[in-house]
């Protein structure tokens, strides 16, 4: 009987100590290891790269504004330039012919054209094939070689005797070709030549083309009212 109750205490002693074991070591196990996945991925990184991924300051950006175009900078239209958007020959003849009824003279002025070379000396388109081959023999006869037949367009049959950069060349060279006897030379621009720009020189002043406003309202020819421009 005393061994039985010897060994009861026995095992209630075993299962307290088991209890205050197990007790002890649950208060003092060591909490677990939260992984944050962020961080895993950071560590994959260079360092450089590193520090922009965590970065995380959102930084306001001012909205770009963009500065005022100073007038100086900007092309006005001026009294000393007019142009058209187009000018064939007889178009330059009139506006040239109106200029002279204005006294202003050639050389106060220049008119330049859209193209490079937009300017010709030619013969107008005759009136039939007899005509076409007798100005040709005449070319040939006097030794000129720059020409040409035009095949195509509103100025078929037309001669060209050359394309030039200004006004000033067609001019002298047409007077060439008018002393070397070939009748009805004319010069002007090239249909396809684009816009017209007139420039007055400074051999003219501000004060005489402000006088001159109120003509130009006036002077140019019917369908040939030029629009202010800017300067080149």
């Amino acid at each position: 009987m005393r061994k039985l109750i010897g060994l009861l205490l026995a095992l209630n002693l075993g299962m307290l100590a088991v209890g205050l074991a197990w007790q002890f070591a649950a208060r003092e196990a060591p909490q677990p290891v939260m992984f944050n996945a962020d961080k895993i991925r950071l560590l994959d990184l260079p360092p450089t790269l590193q520090a922009d991924a965590a970065k995380v300051v959102v930084e306001d950006v001012a909205e770009e504004t963009v500065p005022p175009i100073s007038q100086d900078a900007q092309q006005v239209a001026n009294r000393r330039c007019l142009a058209w958007k187009s000018l064939d020959a007889a178009g330059l003849h009139a506006i040239e012919a109106s200029l002279r009824n204005m006294g202003i003279k050639p050389g106060a002025y220049s008119i330049a054209l859209s193209k490079k070379l937009g300017w010709w000396v030619f013969l107008p388109p005759p009136a039939d094939a007899a005509t076409i081959q007798a100005q040709l023999d005449q070319i040939i006869q006097l030794g000129i070689k720059d020409y040409a037949q035009v095949r195509s367009g509103p100025m078929r049959n037309a001669i060209s005797l050359g394309a030039f950069s200004n006004l000033s060349q067609v001019r002298e060279h047409a007077a060439f070709l008018t002393n070397k006897g070939i009748n009805g030379v004319e010069y002007g621009p090239r249909l396809e030549s684009g816009m017209a720009r007139l420039t007055f020189s400074d051999s003219i002043s501000d004060a005489e083309l402000a006088k001159l406003e109120t003509q130009f309202q006036t002077a140019w020819p019917n369908g040939l009212q030029p629009a202010a421009c800017a300067l080149p």
